[in-house]
Order: structure tokens, then sequence, then C-alpha cells
């Protein structure tokens, strides 16, 4: 029987029935590892929808992000060549993120600022693109590989413009504007972007969430730069970021960030941030009910995305949410390349 997913298209339903009754060949690629990712993913959102008064505004814009990356392989023509089981259980996942989403929705306190943000960022059909994939950095050049300190690479995390206030700002103020039909990026916002201050860590996630959520608003170029073309040199420079993480093995305390650069640069279509070594890392820190945490850091390091706090069993809701994210791009990517014809 086909699931109905409530809100998507009949397009997609077209399709995926299509899919349903076309003959499916399995491509090289690793069953044990897919059939890994959705497990874990189910054991994510299990979590998040059962507990709808721990998660927060992030929490509900990371189940977007997952919904919205688990329909775009789904409508991927790749999709022809899953096997019966990944395709049922793939399109399980969707509706199981839809329903989470949703539930997430209608629990949220909210004010008038959290109801802009919910109703804006969390429709899926936003998020929903096809992506060409490539690489961030040519092969015949990588990033450096200048070794920072651990104390360096922490204070790394927070170092640069925006700051939490200054991103939600210019978040809400695009917004507001695309709301009137008149999408656009205030002189401020655009100053911060294109600022030349070496940011790193969240604030430079924060940048290319900032020019991401204008494309999917629907605003255009501004005429003192191209901040759309900002998006390879953001990723690039957060690959370095992942570098200098990866080098001290991810401590818990950066553990929240390297999926929120795993899943926003993944997005884009880069191939390094989808690689299989990282997905094996994300793969080995759930706790045993599916959820993810952040422990061991200091009060000034905490990480604060609109008060991001603690759940069941002390995992964090902005960090569970942006796994989820991840492990539904790496599915995605699994889909679109690892299933791609000779």
């Amino acid at each position: 029987m086909e699931t109905r997913v409530p809100g998507f298209t009949s397009v997609l339903g077209i399709l995926l029935l299509f899919a349903c009754f076309s003959s499916r060949t399995e491509a090289a690629f690793d069953p044990e590892s897919f059939q890994q990712k959705l497990v874990a993913l189910q054991k994510v959102l299990d979590y998040m929808n059962d507990r709808p008064g721990q998660m927060n505004l992030d929490a509900a814009f990371g189940v977007t992000l997952t919904e919205a990356n688990l329909v775009a392989a789904l409508l991927h023509e790749n999709v022809q060549h899953l096997e019966d089981k990944f395709f049922v259980a793939l399109k399980e996942m969707v509706a199981l993120s839809d329903l989470t989403r949703r539930n997430l929705m209608t629990t949220i306190a909210k004010n008038e600022t959290r109801s802009l943000m919910l109703t804006t960022l969390n429709n899926p059909n936003l998020w929903i693109k096809p992506v060409s994939w490539t690489r961030v950095l040519s092969r015949s050049r990588s990033s450096s590989s200048q070794l920072l300190s651990y104390w360096e690479v922490v204070r790394s995390m927070w170092h640069g413009m925006p700051n939490e206030t200054e991103s939600d700002q210019c978040l809400v103020k695009i917004m507001r504007s695309s709301l009137k039909e008149e999408c656009e990026i205030p002189a401020t916002c655009v100053a911060t972007l294109t600022k030349e201050d070496d940011t790193t860590g969240y604030p430079l996630t924060h940048r290319l969430l900032i020019v991401q959520v204008a494309k999917a608003m629907g605003c255009g170029e501004v005429k003192t730069a191209s901040l759309f073309s900002l998006v390879p040199a953001y990723c690039a420079r957060i690959l370095q970021d992942l570098v200098n993480l990866e080098a001290w093995n991810f401590p818990k305390i950066a553990q929240d960030l390297m999926m929120e650069q795993i899943v926003l640069c993944g997005m884009e279509g880069y191939y390094e941030f989808v690689d299989k070594h990282f997905e094996d890392v994300i793969l080995s820190w759930p706790h045993s009910s599916g959820c993810f945490g952040v422990s061991g850091y200091s009060n000034e390091h905490k990480i604060t995305r609109r008060s991001s706090s603690k759940t069941d069993f002390g995992c964090d809701n902005h960090t569970t949410s942006v796994a989820a994210a991840s492990l539904a791009v790496f599915i995605r990517e699994n889909i679109e390349n690892a299933l791609s014809q000779p």
C-alpha cells in the first residue's frame, strides 16, 4: 500500500508509485551500511517524536532538513535501483520525519519571532532541491595541514561574526522582507557576510546558513556582492575547520559543530563532507536510545542556539537534530552516487 505523506505534491506520489512498480536491480553500494543509517535515523526521529516538549526551534529545523533531503533522494532517478526493502524503509523515514516535524511545530513554545521562524523555515519544499555533486577543493590542492593545539581548536569554534543574536536578526529580517515579496539581504548582514575576519566555527556555518536561507526564500543578488558565490568559499574554509576538529578526534565539545558542517556543506553537494569516514564516526556516537549529546564543555562555551538544552539520557536537542539531518544527507548521497549505473 502506498505511503501517503501529507502536504507532498501529486508529482511525488506519481514518482513513488512509478518506483514501486519499476524493476529494480541492486547497484554497487553497501547494503549493510545503508541499513545501518536507516536504523539509526529511525531511532533518532522516534526519540524526538516521543519528546516534543524537550525539543526547540532548531530541533524542528533539523527535522525539516532531514525530511527535505530524504524526499530529494526519493525524487532522484536512482531510487528505481533500490532494493524493495530499502525503498519501503526510505518512504517510512519520510513519513516519520514529516510526522515528527509537524508534532514539534505544534508543541514548541512560540513568541512572535519563533512563530515566524517556525512557519517560514520549516517548510520542506524550500529545501528540496537537486544538487550537482562536486569537490569543494580540486584534487591538485588541499587545505592547510597546520595543526592547531586543542585549545586553539576550541576557541576557533566561536571565532568571528556573526554571533547568535546577529545571525538570528539577519534571518528574521530576510524572512520578513520575503513575506512582503521584496526579499532582500540587509546591508548590515551583507557587511557581516563579506567581512574578512578569519571567521571560523559556528559563526562561519551561520554565515553559510544565512546565504542558504536567502537563496531558499528567493532573494536576488545584491548589487554590492554576489553573495551566492560565497558558498564554495565558505565550505572550503569550513572543510579546514573540519580537518582541525578531526585532528583531535572530534572531541565531544565539537561533535555538534562537526555535524552542522556536514549537513550544510553536504547539502551543497561537496563530496568531502560525505566521506564514509565521517559517516562511521557519527554512527559511533548515539546513545542506545538513538539521541546524540554534548557534554564536558564549560558554560563559557555552552551551545546557546535559541536555548539549546539537555534532553533525556544527557543528550542535547540541537545535536540530536543535526545528527538526524546528517544521516539523511549520507542516505541521499548513497542513492544519488553509490547507486549510479556505470
